[in-house]
């Protein structure tokens, strides 16, 4: 259909002319013409309900150039999201392979949608994704990171006031901000001067400011209120929509009440059925534009219209309506479990609810959206008199779901209640393997004592039954505790018990877990040769059998190792091929704690941009495991402090988590960056109550870099505290004053601050200028002030620092920090510039920190004077 530019102000499609809507009809249009030619796009598109997002992109549809196919999809709201619902809804041909009952490769499906965007012209509409499931937000991240080569537009409408920050949804949104081809518009109601306009195309003869004043500009509450015809202005859009309804005769409203509880589509003859009333009732809310078509079926013109009706319903009436639509759907298709059980709830069928809702469950699962899944299995227990064995198992199934969506809290709660279910009726393997079940949840909440007691009571309960699956992996189980509490023998001789179950029976999910541990304790000790063929071979095992949570985890543990041993470039290898492979298939915990140790890296490395954005976005998530927490807060802490900002609050709750743990990998990072932080403040006497949160633990458990950076911060406190236990080379030369070679030794692992650190403690000032050099290269101004105080103190010369005047020209500000300058300078507060780059507040904050002492200026208006003067940013 052609579209014309409206003769007032606005586009115009089906004898409709949207008003001031042309600039983003233009953006869309020319986002569409670059995907066209192959240039994939995909745009968040925001704004309240009612503001016209779906008349905004019906417009776009018809402008769009010939050969351009345009799906349309939406979620919706009538009970859990089904699993790629919206996806399914704008490509059926793909129902198939989701409704498979076999399985679905999720890889392979998304490269399936993906290829099918690419072989043609294509505008994708998906409506209403605040609603949506997280298997087809991880279909978005999967598509968002690749659009190059899609001929598509994708367009995603959601409501912003429905995704607060750690919304699944905002998370998504932060993983693919700053990706090239990502785009966000938010559509604003309608101004005084837009109503004004919306009025005379209307015969209603309101008053413009107090209408505006009512509906807040509101395209859909405007349409609402001029539909009622009536000189009192409802008060809100349910009133407008209610005044509407109020017209029909009783027949055809109780047609509408059906539609409203069958959702937002349905046949006109299920919603006639459903009401008990003639197709006539049907017809009269249509001609009274209370439903309109929408394909093949018939809807409410919105959302709210929908949703105000089924509000207004007494209980009685709704759970009738509920038992109508359960019959009638049933007998039309009795496969459709997720809606059957939405209706066999609403009508307090208890039998159709326990047939519906754990099929319904299980189909979620299949394809990843286990935040459906888990609802569904929450409606399942409410069913009454439930078997206790039934009832365990759906406890059991509950648990697993909450667990894959960091749900921990609540899939320990569940765990229990299975296991007291399970003894209840001495079952004894399955009392086993919830005990296993809760030793690992409990180490995931940071309860590492409970997680020991309910391992070993996991083995005392299964070790009677004989060889199984259940005893190798508490065996296993056991033998993981103990690598990550530093427990060389123990982790060995635990790991061997498994690897020998595991042989004996051929269980190959055993043998991977428990190499892993065994390959992971021995590369933090002196074996690490040995350890990382171990790990190595626990990959390559689990590669091939797609063993999706194993493949995460050796590489975790991989990268992990690499970290701490200072391999950096193996260490990123893995990581970030481990980060790739958990994006891909949803493996949230692993590829976040990837992540966390990622940043580790980053920041051992002197990028501290990189370093801080990767920690922050990690720290953005909502759920995270206190491993993961702890981690994070560590390296953005470490970046801040270095680079003079307050790190103190993210230190606090990481020291808190590390000591409720009590392992020993994660005490020595927060220990060391509590010293460091002493030391930074130019209070040595904390040093050493800061490194003796981790020193017990360290010495019990001895890694030569733990113990050689721990004694390091012991020496610049002046203590020393001899040990047997060996050190790394750099902290051993380090300690001994042979400054030269010691920064040599950093220097050839890459680790420009330690260079700094040792260079700025040699007596040769030339080594303290290099040194100097090296931090303000780096961007550490809070260490570059403490190596000279520190100088000052011990009696060394001390360079002299660079020229304040004209300092602009070799200010070497980041590219993003020239971001934040040009809109600080554009008149906008850290607030704005935070939802500008899409970065937190408190980031923005530290920018402007380092802007304020790279340019040596007090102020922000004194940065942006001077910046300006100097042609850092333009002067207008």
């Amino acid at each position: 259909m052609r579209v014309e530019l409206g003769r007032r102000s606005g586009w115009a499609f089906n004898g409709r002319v949207l008003i001031e809507r042309d600039r983003e009809v233009e953006k869309l249009l020319q986002l569409l013409a670059d995907a066209v030619d192959g240039e994939g796009r995909l745009v968040f598109l925001g704004g309240e309900a009612g503001v016209g997002k779906t008349s905004l992109m019906s417009a776009v549809a018809a402008a769009a150039p010939s050969g351009v196919e345009v799906r349309w999809g939406a979620a919706d709201t009538l009970t859990a999201a089904a699993a790629l619902g919206a996806v399914v809804d704008a490509l059926p041909e793909l129902q198939e392979m989701v409704g498979d009952p076999t399985g679905v490769d999720r890889l392979e499906l998304f490269r399936r949608v993906r290829s099918m965007l690419a072989s043609g012209s294509t505008l994708l509409v998906l409506e209403d994704l605040h609603w949506a499931d997280e298997a087809t937000l991880d279909l978005l991240r999967f598509l968002g990171r690749r659009l190059s080569g899609l001929r598509a537009l994708l367009v995603v409408t959601y409501r912003p006031e429905d995704v607060p920050p750690h919304h699944v949804f905002s998370v998504m949104l932060g993983d693919l901000a700053g990706i090239r081809g990502v785009d966000r518009i938010n559509l604003a109601p309608l101004s005084l001067g837009g109503v004004r306009e919306f009025l005379a195309s209307s015969s209603f003869g309101g008053d413009a400011e107090l209408l505006y004043r009512t509906t807040g500009g509101n395209p859909f509450y405007l349409t609402e209120v001029v539909a009622t015809g009536s000189d009192s202005l409802p008060g809100t859009i349910r009133d407008a929509v209610l005044a509407r309804t109020a017209r029909l005769s009783p027949s055809a409203s109780r047609a509408l009440s059906a539609a409203a509880v069958l959702g937002q589509r349905a046949d006109a003859q299920v919603i006639a059925t459903v009401a008990g009333e003639p197709m006539s009732a049907v017809d009269e809310c249509i001609r009274n534009g209370l439903l309109v078509a929408d394909g093949q079926s018939w809807a409410f013109r919105h959302e709210l219209a929908r949703l105000a009706v089924e509000q207004s319903l007494l209980p009685g009436v709704k759970a009738s309506l509920h038992a109508n639509a359960l019959r009638v759907l049933a007998a039309l298709d009795p496969s459709a479990h997720r809606v059957l059980a939405h209706h066999a709830a609403g009508a307090a069928d208890f039998g159709a609810l326990l047939g519906h809702a754990p099929p319904a469950a299980a189909a979620a699962a299949r394809l990843g959206a286990h935040r459906e899944a888990a609802a569904y299995y929450r409606l399942a227990l409410q069913v009454p008199g439930l078997p206790a064995d039934q009832r365990a198992r759906f406890y059991e199934s509950l648990s697993y779901e909450c667990y894959l969506i960091s749900e921990v809290e609540e899939a320990l709660a569940a765990r229990h209640r299975a296991l007291d279910l399970f003894q209840m009726l001495d079952d004894r393997a399955a009392v086993g393997a919830t005990e296993r079940s809760l030793s690992r949840l409990s180490w995931l909440l940071g309860r590492s004592d409970d997680g020991r007691r309910y391992g070993l009571r996991a083995i005392t309960t299964l070790e009677p039954l004989g060889d199984g699956h259940e005893l190798a992996m508490a065996y296993s189980n056991m033998a993981q505790l103990s690598m990550l509490a530093g427990e060389i023998t123990e982790t060995v001789d635990w790991g061997e018990r498994a690897l020998a179950s595991a042989r004996r029976i051929g269980d190959r999910e055993v043998e991977i877990h428990a190499l892993n541990n065994i390959g992971s304790v021995l590369t933090s000790s002196d074996d690490v040769s040995e350890g990382r063929q171990y790990l190595t071979k626990s990959l390559d095992l689990a590669l091939a059998a797609d063993a999706h949570e194993h493949v995460g985890r050796a590489y975790t543990n991989l990268g992990y190792d690499g970290v701490i041993n200072r391999q950096f470039s193996d260490a990123e290898r893995y990581l970030r091929a481990g980060i790739a492979y958990c994006e891909d298939r949803d493996l949230d915990s692993w590829g976040h704690y990837m992540g966390a140790w990622l940043a580790v890296l980053l920041a051992e490395q002197g990028r501290y941009d990189e370093a801080l954005a990767q920690a922050e976005m990690i720290l953005r998530r909502p759920r995270l495991a206190p491993a993961t927490t702890i981690t994070a807060s560590v390296a953005a802490a470490v970046v801040v402090m270095r680079r003079g900002g307050d790190g103190s609050g993210l230190l606090a709750e990481a020291a808190e988590l590390a000591v409720g743990t009590g392992e020993v990998q994660r005490l020595v990072p927060v220990a060391a960056a509590c010293a460091e932080a002493a030391w930074l403040a130019g209070n040595t006497a904390a040093i050493v109550a800061a490194v003796d949160i981790a020193w017990p633990a360290a010495v019990e458990h001895p890694n030569l870099w733990s113990i050689g950076e721990l004694s390091w911060w012991l020496s610049v406190a002046g203590v020393v505290r001899p040990t047997q236990e060996p050190v790394g080379r750099p902290f051993e030369l380090m300690l001994a004053g042979s400054w030269g070679e010691a920064a040599q030794a950093w220097e050839e692992l890459g680790c420009p601050l330690w260079v700094a650190q040792s260079l700025g403690r040699s007596p040769d000032l030339d080594a303290a200028r290099e040194a100097v050099d090296i931090l303000d290269k780096i961007g550490a101004p809070a260490v570059r002030e403490a190596v000279l105080r520190t100088r000052h103190a011990n009696g060394l010369p001390v360079p002299r620092g660079p020229r304040t005047a004209n300092r602009s020209h070799d200010a070497q500000l980041t590219p993003r920090e020239l971001e934040v300058l040009a809109l600080v300078a554009g008149g906008l507060s850290n607030a704005d510039v935070s939802r500008q780059l899409y970065i937190s507040e408190k980031t923005v904050g530290h920018h402007m920190s380092s802007i304020l002492r790279k340019l040596d200026q007090p102020t922000r208006a004194r940065a942006v004077a001077l910046a300006r003067s100097q042609g850092i940013v333009p002067s207008q």
